[in-house]
């Protein structure tokens, strides 16, 4: 992810990584009759759901200032670990109610799809805009 990263925009690579996790964390509750398939989506599933982890750690060391970088990233990982003990709890809970697994993992998917929009307009936000653009070329 690193490697992607460094050559292209950071924000579209974890924008894609994050609807691949997505993508994949679906295709998990239909996947579970077929091994080769539930095995794939596994891999699919852990690679953007890990991947976009660590890149956003990256990405989120490289956006704070240096005075307050430790605390910033520290915020972050709390943040993104509170999400995980409740997605966890959310989905048992829906399984408890009679959701069916396809229906549970698409919901669980919900969160990889809105990190992709938040990195996809977190990109756009810090772009200078044409008129700024043109000033600075002055």
């Amino acid at each position: 992810m690193g490697w992607l990263m460094d050559r292209f925009d950071p924000h579209r690579v974890l924008a894609f990584a994050y609807l691949l996790a997505g993508a994949f964390v679906m295709l998990l509750g239909s996947a579970t009759a077929m091994p080769w398939l539930l095995v794939f989506a596994i891999f699919g599933a852990g690679f953007g759901v890990a991947g976009g982890q660590v890149g956003v750690n990256a990405l989120a060391a490289a956006y704070y200032p240096t005075a307050v970088r430790a605390t910033g990233v520290s915020w972050a990982n709390a943040v993104g670990r509170i999400g995980s003990v409740l997605g966890s709890m959310v989905g048992g809970f829906l399984l408890s109610l009679g959701w069916d697994l396809a229906t549970v993992f698409s919901v669980a998917a919900v969160p990889a799809f809105l990190a992709a929009l938040a990195m996809l307009a977190k990109g756009f936000a810090r772009r200078p805009s044409p008129s700024a653009l043109a000033v600075a070329a002055e």
